[in-house]
């Protein structure tokens, strides 16, 4: 594979994970199958029940002053993760 052919590939995957939720490419096709099983699962009454005890437990959670490098990394993972499933179920369905 020639440098500029290497360039280029980067080039694709940079933009698919720049159209992507959660900074992994992947085909259109699968983001959207992604988004609409989370409008599917989380947009219900038992869904948003589900969001507000994430939410309880990662994005309203303070943390401890004497809490540690790690247990500071796992609560950022954990708020990451809340803020990705929010904004796919948050999303429109594509063609609307």
């Amino acid at each position: 594979m020639t440098e500029h052919a290497v360039k280029r590939k980067i080039q694709e995957i940079s933009e698919l994970a720049a159209n992507s939720i959660d900074g992994w490419s992947r085909p259109p096709r699968a983001e959207e199958q992604i988004n609409a099983l989370c409008r599917d699962v989380l947009n219900g009454s038992a869904g948003e029940a589900l969001m507000d005890y994430l939410r309880s437990i990662s994005t309203n959670a303070v943390m401890h002053p004497s809490c540690s490098d790690a247990e500071l990394r796992m609560q950022e993972g954990m708020r990451r993760l809340v803020g990705i499933l929010d904004a796919r179920r948050k999303t429109k369905k594509k063609g609307k």
